[in-house]
């Protein structure tokens, strides 16, 4: 009733419709960055900060449209189907991750460690591709599809120092409470921001896996908004100073190759 009483003119059943729609997407974001093996419902409940009865009720209502389906018949709740056949004609429109395969595929055997394509969606960062390297310890556990708040990933805080200002602080305001879940401070988030601000790129030690530490740079529009990042994720000792100097070039060359192809396609459209 309170939610109600801040928003004149607006029915209760607007409200609750409104609220129910961004309840849904909340969920669907949080299995599209899940694995296959699908999550429970306490988890579900829990990162989205509902209740397990309303929880249940919307996973209840996306599994009968298809959506959400049980994974293998057990508890847990993963993507169904139909959410992939709804997503082929947005991707068709958004021919970043295409278009950066080739690119992805040279900087990973240039450098022998796993490269990552990362991209914005609403709050998060989404690894919407990976390639990995020849050395023997790669980062096999960040799979595609998998999404972080944007500013816990070096990738993610790169395309955030890119944003306008107000959305900055809109992001930052929206996802407090979730960098505590990632235990990612947000005097780290602000940092980043700043540090790729000054350098155009950032270097820093993962927030997910002890020992590891991840380079990213922007891919640009013509505009220079960042519509995506590129990164190197390795183990710490594989990213001191001297190599990341040595490696920058490449990653930098690698994002100009992908934001010129887009810009090409589009012209060409």
């Amino acid at each position: 009733m309170g939610y109600q009483e801040t928003i004149p003119g607006v029915v209760r059943g607007e409200v609750t419709g409104t609220q129910c729609i961004r309840r849904s997407f909340a969920i669907l974001r949080l299995l599209a960055g899940g694995g296959h093996e699908g999550e429970k419902l306490v988890d579900i409940a829990g990162s989205v900060k509902l209740s397990h009865p309303t929880t249940h009720r919307i996973l209840k209502a996306l599994e009968q449209e298809g959506i959400v389906e049980r994974a293998g018949g057990s508890q847990r709740y993963r993507l169904g189907a139909e959410a992939a056949w709804l997503g082929v004609g947005p991707f068709n429109r958004c021919p970043i991750t295409r278009l950066s395969a080739i690119v992805l595929e040279d900087l990973a055997q240039a450098t022998g460690d796993s490269i990552f394509l990362s991209v914005p969606s609403h709050n998060d960062a989404v690894y919407a591709d990976r390639r990995l390297g020849s050395w023997p310890v790669q980062a096999r556990g960040v799979h595609v599809g998998a999404r972080r708040p944007m500013g816990v990933s070096v990738g993610g805080r790169v395309m955030l120092a890119h944003l306008g200002e107000a959305r900055i602080k809109t992001v930052l305001a929206e996802n407090a409470d979730r960098f505590a879940d990632w235990n990612c401070p947000m005097d780290i988030v602000l940092r980043g921001i700043e540090d790729t601000r000054a350098q155009g790129y950032l270097v820093d030690d993962s927030l997910t896996r002890q020992g590891r530490r991840a380079m990213a740079v922007p891919v640009r529009d013509v505009g220079g908004r960042a519509i995506g990042a590129i990164s190197i994720i390795a183990p710490t000792a594989r990213l001191g100073s001297d190599r990341v100097a040595r490696l920058l070039p490449l990653l930098r060359e690698g994002a100009r190759r992908v934001g010129t192809a887009l810009f090409e396609q589009r012209m060409a459209s």
